[in-house]
């Protein structure tokens, strides 16, 4: 992974990329509003649809542990609700919820009951949809299989996509 910084007009943007420029994480701090991070649905889901010309010459190169450490840092007052999420919800838990947003991970899907969100791999919720066309706020059932600490999302597996919209 490359991790990127461009900073202009009182915004910092931080970006995990690939060698393809694909965004996997990013951070956004502006000068006195509240930072925005990629893992988390403060206001909308947040990460760039875009690939990033990595040679672009406003990106400069920084160091994973730069990234690493203001990503912890982004991430740390979620870290009690992350631990009482993995507590309450054991692997092999049935959930229910629905489609958030789609990222390069994956299928990101909202767990409303728990506070959680939850990553689906993308083809296995294609195979089991009702609906040729997956979309946001479709319902999802599924297992949940372990746990991404980096994200703060549980992992889910055997994923059935219903063709019903989540109330």
């Amino acid at each position: 992974m490359i991790y990127l910084l461009d900073q202009n007009n009182g915004q910092a943007w931080y970006f995990e990329v690939d060698e393809e420029g694909t965004a996997f994480r990013q951070m956004l701090l502006e000068d006195g509003k509240e930072s925005k991070i990629s893992n988390q649905k403060k206001f909308e889901f947040f990460l760039s649809d875009q690939d990033l010309d990595i040679n672009d010459p406003n990106f400069i190169r920084i160091l994973r542990e730069e990234f690493e450490q203001l990503w912890q840092t982004l991430n740390q007052d979620q870290q009690p609700l992350w631990q009482k999420i993995k507590q309450t919800l054991p692997t092999g838990t049935i959930v229910n919820g629905y489609i958030e947003v789609f990222y390069p991970q994956g299928v990101i899907v909202n767990i409303p009951a728990y506070s959680a969100l939850g990553l689906a791999d993308y083809e296995e919720c294609a195979a089991n949809s009702k609906q040729k066309n997956m979309h946001k706020d479709l319902q999802v059932q599924a297992e949940i299989i372990g746990y991404d600490d980096v994200n703060l999302w549980v992992l889910l597996g055997h994923p059935k996509v219903s063709d019903e919209r989540w109330n």
